[in-house]
């Protein structure tokens, strides 16, 4: 029957039965004589639990490299303190159980075993263990009917079984398992032993574990220590040689053959065709200064295909590809080469070299290393004069680091020791002298090269003054100097004895003949010494020494406490006097919320009374003294301030005017780990002075604004006498020979019926009078045409002298309701005497309240009466396609906007496309057909109601819907 390890409850009534018999009858002396046989068996037991527990815990200390020395010791312990016969140890490697220590098993059992493999299951204790996470008791393993390791059990002999699973992060590791010969059950107290022996076992696996994780770890750093350094020597001489290469280059060949393990490394840069030799390290001549560039040599095939290129033995088949390098190989003796070129941004600059004089193959992070100097010697060669500045930045950030990194060194110590040194060092002392049955002590502290006395116990006068007096010198002549060198614990047995012990004045004083030296490291840093010694020789043992190599740590702790601790209260003041003088007045208040430091500038910025600062009042109590005493000048700034009081983590920042007219500024930051600082600022200078700034700043802006307006006006005043005296000349130029133009095109046409009527009654035949007819009716057709856009061509030359005409008369106060249907009226009457049956439905949708605006009423007219035109073309356009139900509207708007006007003329046309809108006002662009549109009409509108007027002209439309001009003019011309 299986047992699973549990807690049982104590049963109430036995223990109330034995209260009772106790008090009702007097015990024996044998029942005495029997519980003190008992107790005593139980103390025995007891005693060698903890004796074999400290041995494995000692073991395991001793032994972080032997896991099998530990968990040996371990199964041997659990079976002696357990009462079994053997023990044996399941632990895991690569995702499989396997059982490996063993104690009291015999060989064929062993040997049986270790052909089993171990899964989790009911077969066994071991499998049943693995398989729960418990613990498993047998008491029989022939009764148990689960049981199917017959044939181990056959072969050791065993009848009990306890198996305990080794747990770690609750997840089993390994089972340790104990045996009896015959069917005896465990009892729980041994249970509880074995538990505890596994935990020690899953202590000792993991100690191994962490230690393999270690010293790997601590193997590839020194890999990459060494290849950073062999990096760094190379960025060292890329500062120290700004303008030349050839150091650079030197260092590489030169790191890359020691790192890399090769009797010689070169490099060759690029010439052409060819390679030229430059730098070479090593033992191996190079017999060649320059080569041309090919696939017959390892590092002209490196060059030309661009990529690393490693020979094992090319005196091998593998260098039948290589007969150049092949011949090189019978004169310098290489046998092994490895190239890899240079490259800058894909091209291949030159090549360096690695060749060994053996057949002995680069391996692959060897390659990759030298491609890493191949990409360093190319940073080299193009950024060379570019590293002194890199070089300073680095060395900025270093130091940088390392004041922040010291700081919060500083700070933790700070922390967690404030202690007096002396006190620590004499009752360490002294607890090292007791325990470790001492008869003196001494502690040395290194200072300018010298050992000084810091601490000392059992000491004669005579001897504490010899050491305090007489420091002495590191060396081999002393049991502390010794120590400090080999920087280990250093016993001598007998100082009278030891050749190389010199200190013999001072021993002769002190007395003492056994001593032991124990050094005192800080990171890897010698700080100090001590020493143990007897008066008679009586070597420490080994337990002894260990204790004082722990002492030796608490020493160390306790100096480089003390020394942070002198280091703080140099701070302190320092901070203290730079808080005192500091401009602003600031207060701190502690996770309480209450009132801890202020300095001296917050008390006198708010007149703050001493009595009330000593008490350390609450922030709130603060806040309600100083609104009692009407600190808070605006009520609505005490009601949003009181409301901030009970949560103090928030940030605050606001400006505050005092009851003396004085300005400041209050910010609450909080304080990591709880509290916050209030820092107030007089800002009353710096606000007048902002006012006063913002004064100037208005009024520049203002002259701005009419300067922009003035220069705008002259600008376009200008560019309108510009236009007009190029439209004078235009005229002038222009107009007279057009007139030739149409008036002799118009003669001509007449001429052309004059000559048909001359040749009429003259006699020829049939087909020359029809060319003759057919020659004068093309030329009377073009003679039109030249008419047509000849009249066009004046119209043009028209409109442009109304575009460049500036504002025709002055500008005054108008009825905006009254031009705008003044305007409809035209353009409406205009468009039917232009064209018969012409007919558009206008609207009206006048603002009475729109009043009158200063503008110049005639430009006003000619923008509005172009905009409406172009609206009775839209929608007339659109009619003419859409069909008898379409019905040509415009619509007619105003707006009273206060300080401005707005009008909008609105058409039911085919709308404006997107890909032409941003073009609608520029000059002479039109969409109509030839004959119809001049391209002047929207741009004269667009000067008239933008540049004349200081307005604004919009354009909204829609395809195939409508059109609508937004017009907006101030009420008073600038």
């Amino acid at each position: 029957m299986r047992q699973r390890d549990g807690n049982e409850q104590p049963i109430k009534g036995r223990r109330a039965n034995r209260a009772k018999a106790r008090a009702i009858a007097v015990p024996s002396v044998a029942d005495l004589q029997k519980q003190v046989s008992i107790l005593s068996r139980e103390l025995k037991e007891t005693r060698e639990q903890q004796s074999a527990t400290a041995e494995v815990l000692k073991v395991i200390s001793r032994s972080t490299f032997n896991l099998q020395a530990v968990l040996q010791a371990l199964v041997e312990s659990v079976a002696r303190l357990c009462d079994a016969d053997m023990a044996q140890i399941t632990r895991q490697r690569g995702g499989v159980f396997f059982r490996a220590e063993a104690y009291g098993f015999p060989d064929q059992f062993i040997e049986y075993s270790r052909t089993i493999p171990v899964a989790a299951d009911r077969g066994s204790a071991i499998r049943s263990a693995l398989l729960e996470g418990t613990a498993v008791h047998i008491p029989d393993a022939l009764a148990d009917p689960e049981y199917t390791f017959t044939e181990g059990q056959r072969l050791a002999d065993f009848r009990a079984v306890l198996a305990v699973p080794m747990l770690r992060d609750g997840a089993p590791i390994g089972v340790i398992v104990i045996t009896r010969k015959e069917a005896r059950p465990f009892t729980q107290k041994q249970i509880e032993l074995a538990t505890t022996f596994a935990d020690q076992a899953v202590i000792a696996i993991e100690n191994v574990r962490l230690f393999d994780e270690v010293r790997t770890r601590t193997r590839d750093l020194t890999d990459a220590l060494t290849y950073q350094t062999g990096s760094a020597n190379i960025l060292k001489v890329i500062a120290s040689s700004p303008t030349d290469v050839e150091p650079v280059l030197t260092a590489i060949v030169e790191s890359a053959c020691v790192i890399c393990e090769a009797e010689e490394a070169h490099v060759a840069l690029r010439d052409g065709d060819h390679l030229v030799f430059q730098v070479q390290h090593g033992s191996a001549p190079v017999v060649w200064k320059r080569r041309p560039i090919n696939r017959l040599w390892v590092t002209g095939r490196a060059a030309v295909d661009r990529r690393a290129v490693h020979v094992h033995d090319l005196l091998s088949p593998e260098g039948d590809e290589f007969p150049d390098g092949r011949e090189l190989a019978r004169r310098d003796g290489a046998r092994t080469v490895l190239a890899v070129p240079l490259l800058r941004e894909g091209e291949c600059i030159g090549v360096i070299a690695l060749r060994r004089m053996e057949v002995r193959p680069f391996s692959e992070k060897q390659i990759e290393l030298l491609q890493t100097f191949a990409d360093q010697a190319v940073i080299a060669i193009a950024n060379v004069r570019l590293f002194d500045e890199v070089q300073a930045k680095t060395r900025d950030l270093e130091e940088s680091l390392q004041q922040q990194t010291a700081t919060a060194d500083v700070l933790k110590t700070i922390s967690r020791s404030s202690i007096d040194l002396e006190t620590v060092l004499d009752t360490l002392v002294e607890t090292v002298a007791r325990l470790c049955r001492a008869d003196q002590v001494y502690m040395f502290h290194l200072r300018h090269d010298l050992w000084h006395l810091i601490a000392a116990c059992g000491l004669s006068a005579e001897a504490r003054e010899f050491f305090q007096t007489h420091p002495f010198t590191p060396g081999r002549g002393s049991t502390s100097g010794r120590a400090a060198l080999e920087r280990r614990a250093v016993l001598i047995p007998d100082v009278l004895q030891d050749p190389e012990y010199t200190l013999s004045e001072g021993q002769e004083i002190a007395g003492y003949r056994t001593t032991l030296g124990i050094p005192l490291l800080r990171e890897d840093t010698l700080i100090g010494v001590y020493s143990i010694a007897r008066t008679l020789v009586e070597p420490f043992t080994n337990k002894e020494i260990e204790l004082a190599t722990s002492f030796a740590d608490q020493a160390v702790i306790a100096i480089e406490n003390a020394r942070l601790f002198d280091e703080l209260r140099g701070r302190q003041a320092e901070l203290r006097v730079t808080f005192d003088n500091m401009g602003d007045g600031v207060v701190m208040f502690d996770t309480a919320a209450r009132l801890t430091a202020w300095n001296r500038n917050f008390q006198e910025m708010l007149e703050l009374p001493d009595a009330f600062l000593a008490a350390r009042p609450s922030f709130a109590e603060y806040f309600r003294y100083l609104a009692e005493r009407g600190e808070y000048v605006s009520a609505d700034l005490e009601a949003q301030l009181s409301r901030t009081v009970e949560d103090t983590r928030l940030e605050m920042r606001f400006e505050r005017m005092r009851p003396d007219g004085r300005v400041i500024e209050v910010r609450r930051n909080p304080v990591p780990g709880g509290g916050f600082v209030l820092i107030y600022a007089d800002i009353t200078e710096r606000k007048r002075a902002e006012q006063a700034v913002r004064a100037a700043r208005d009024a520049a802006e203002t002259a701005l604004r009419e300067l922009q307006t003035a220069q705008a006006s002259l600008v376009h005043a200008q560019k309108m006498a510009a236009l007009g005296q190029l439209t004078a000349g235009i005229a002038h130029e222009i107009k007279n020979p057009l007139n030739f133009v149409n008036n002799f095109a118009a003669l001509s046409s007449e001429l052309t019926d004059e000559l048909s009527d001359v040749l009429k009654p003259v006699a020829l035949p049939s087909k020359v009078r029809e060319e003759v007819s057919e020659l004068t009716g093309t030329l009377k057709d073009n003679l039109g045409r030249v008419v047509q856009h000849g009249r066009r061509a004046d119209s043009i030359v028209k409109n442009m002298l109304l575009h460049s005409r500036e504002g025709s008369g002055e500008h005054r106060a108008v009825e905006i309701n009254a031009i705008i249907d003044e305007s409809l009226n035209l353009a409406y009457h205009g468009a039917r005497a232009e064209k018969q049956g012409f007919n558009i439905t206008l609207e009206r949708d006048f603002d009475p309240a729109i009043g009158v605006a200063d503008i110049y009423p005639q430009e006003v007219t000619r923008a509005l009466l172009n905009l409406i035109s172009n609206g009775f073309y839209a929608a007339t356009q659109r009619a003419g396609t859409a069909g008898n139900g379409f019905e040509p509207r415009l619509k007619a708007a105003t707006r009273n906007l206060g300080d401005r006007v707005e009008v909008r003329i609105r058409d039911n046309g085919n709308g404006i496309p997107l890909e032409i809108r941003e073009k609608i006002f520029n000059p002479f662009f039109t969409t109509k057909p030839a004959g119809e549109g001049t391209g002047l009409g929207l741009s004269m509108s667009h000067d008239i109601v933008v540049k004349q007027h200081g307005g604004t002209i919009e354009v909204v439309t829609e395809p195939g819907s409508f059109t609508e001009f937004v017009i907006t003019l101030l009420r008073v011309m600038p």
